[in-house]
């Protein structure tokens, strides 16, 4: 479903609710195949004594993978703007650059290229760039649009609703 340019004026409402909606649908969707993924990877290499750290963290971001996949999905819905979609499409790709510098660097650290000190600052240092730079793609997008539901409103009505 596609708004249309007047209907952008009236929809942040609408827009949140679709996005508390597909988070709830894809975390269910995923909570299993997680669990089963990390179990599998607990026996595999309990038994054959890989570190067992790094390959976890890795099977963790699929599942954060398809959700971004949906989020991009959904928010290319609420605008036909061509910057708007851009931003969302690089958001993603964020997304998907986190999950190719894990990859990087877990094999860097299990080939013994780099030291376990220097696997851990790099790992903070690149966390820290990407959720700055996903904080700032939310922004921009909002500056294009000022309906655009931004991450931190979305955390915050759902927390509210816990509550």
């Amino acid at each position: 479903m596609r708004f249309n340019e007047g209907d952008l004026m009236v929809d942040h409402t609408v827009r949140l609710e679709r996005m508390i909606e597909n988070d709830q649908k894809r975390q269910k969707q995923t909570l299993y195949p997680t669990f089963g993924f990390i179990a599998l990877f607990i026996v595999y290499f309990m038994t054959t004594e890989v570190l067992l750290l790094l390959p976890i963290i890795l099977v963790g971001q699929f599942p954060m993978l398809y959700k971004s996949w949906h989020r991009m999905k959904l928010l290319l819905t609420f605008n036909d703007d061509v910057r708007y979609q851009q931003k969302v499409r690089s958001e993603f790709g964020l997304a998907v650059g986190n999950l190719v510098f894990l990859l990087l660097l877990i094999t860097s650290s299990m080939l013994g290229w780099i030291t376990l000190l220097t696997f851990i600052i790099v790992i903070i240092v690149g966390l820290i760039t990407f959720v700055v730079l996903g904080v700032r793609i939310d922004r921009e997008l909002k500056t294009i649009d000022p309906q655009h539901v931004t991450g931190i409103e979305l955390s915050k009505v759902q927390r509210e609703r816990k509550k």
